[in-house]
């Protein structure tokens, strides 16, 4: 149609909000915008004219929500696999059958079934309340890309697999959702990401020596002591935030003692009362000693 046949024929005054706007239904109170009808679509309880608990997506004349057959609304809202009333998406389904259905596709490892290891993901998705923010986030392109490699296996279901994903707040989201399923064993949520956000540091250091001797401190006395920290109690983002600051002037001190042509293993005091006299930042590793752990990092292999 035509701009003006439509503005003629779909453009109206919101019964229920005023909005000028298409409309989504004519029902018994008028035209209702799409707003109002997604939320008259949620509307749940026990209809004061028939006393029935079900959807209520009408009003009677003081504008208190009433159910269908009381408002004289002709549309039914019954999803036609499961009977559940309330918003129909397409091929009359309700919402937490398209989302069966959208999961079904994506997770199908090829016997036309949901891949075993991810059934109980599944299980907790459609278990959550308002399903058609799973299906709006089952759009996002990277979800997809990573709910697939899970399943063809190209991406191991294991939390290291997860790290090296990306982007990292899509990863995180995810393996929060596989760690609630039990698909995952639960690891510390501010663990995973400080893991994260040290791997992305490291790539950052160009000096191979620099490198390893970050990546050897931050696992012989970094991950040590967050991980039993762990043991005792949810991190705070306090404390990986002093870890992520102990990496970076540690790598800032490394650089500068190659500029004055030296090592950490032929580090002397003169060395360091320059950097704290240049940073003019006493007690910058939060008061601990900036030695603690370095030798160590120096000198051992990171494990396996």
């Amino acid at each position: 149609m035509t701009p003006d046949e439509y503005e003629r024929w779909m453009i109206r005054d919101c019964a229920r909000c005023g909005r000028r706007a298409s409309k989504s239904a004519e029902w018994s109170d008028g035209p209702i915008c799409r707003t109002c009808y997604d939320r008259a679509m949620r509307v749940r309880g026990c209809c004061p004219g028939c006393r029935a608990d079900r959807l209520l997506p009408g009003r009677d004349a003081t504008g208190t929500p009433i159910c269908r057959d009381c408002a004289g609304i002709f549309r039914d809202f019954f999803c036609d696999r499961c009977g559940f009333e309330g918003l129909l998406l397409g091929g009359r389904l309700c919402e937490r059958c398209t989302l069966a259905d959208t999961l079904g596709r994506l997770l199908d490892d090829g016997t036309g079934h949901v891949a075993a290891s991810l059934r109980p993901l599944v299980t907790s998705l459609l278990e959550m309340d308002r399903p058609k923010s799973r299906l709006i986030w089952l759009r996002n392109p990277n979800v997809v890309r990573l709910l697939r490699g899970l399943t063809a296996g190209s991406i191991p279901l294991t939390h290291d697999g997860l790290h090296q994903e990306t982007p990292w707040r899509t990863v995180v989201h995810l393996r929060d959702l596989l760690m609630d399923s039990s698909v995952l064993p639960r690891v510390d949520r501010q663990l995973l990401l400080y893991q994260r956000w040290l791997a992305e540091r490291l790539a950052t250091i160009e000096d191979p020596a620099h490198r390893r001797l970050l990546q050897h401190f931050a696992t012989w006395h970094q991950m040590r002591r967050l991980r039993s920290k762990a043991e005792k109690g949810p991190l705070g983002r306090s404390q990986t935030n002093q870890t992520k600051q102990e990496i970076t002037q540690a790598g800032a001190f490394l650089a500068q003692l190659a500029d004055r042509g030296r090592t950490i293993e032929h580090c002397q005091k003169a060395d360091l009362d320059a950097w704290h006299t240049e940073m003019n930042r006493p007690g910058f590793f939060g008061g601990s000693d900036p030695w603690k752990g370095w030798s160590h990092a120096s000198t051992e292999e990171v494990p396996d």
